[in-house]
């Protein structure tokens, strides 16, 4: 399977450990592409062309903002979206 990770590194829960065995756990099984956010509304664009490239998932390291761009830039694909909670509550 086809995954992009995108981490946003500046969330409140986002340790560099974290993202590290995320990404071990992650490249044991799948193809993995890793790519961090650097501004407001990148994780809509990074989302859209891994749709674009036929990824098969999107993984969310981030809060709900990133988690949120990333939705709107899959809104309407086939790409799968998942999330792993990275902000200040994860409720």
């Amino acid at each position: 399977m086809k995954v992009l990770l995108i981490v946003n590194p500046s969330a409140s829960s986002v340790t560099a450990r974290t993202r590290i065995v995320i990404q071990k756990a992650l490249s044991a099984d799948h193809r993995l592409e890793v790519a961090a956010t650097t501004r407001r509304g990148h994780a809509t664009r990074l989302a859209q062309s891994a749709a674009n490239d036929g990824m098969d998932v999107v993984v969310v390291l981030g809060g709900d903002g990133t988690l949120n761009e990333a939705a709107n830039g899959l809104a309407g694909t086939d790409t799968a979206l998942a999330a792993l909670p990275g902000g200040p509550t994860n409720v």
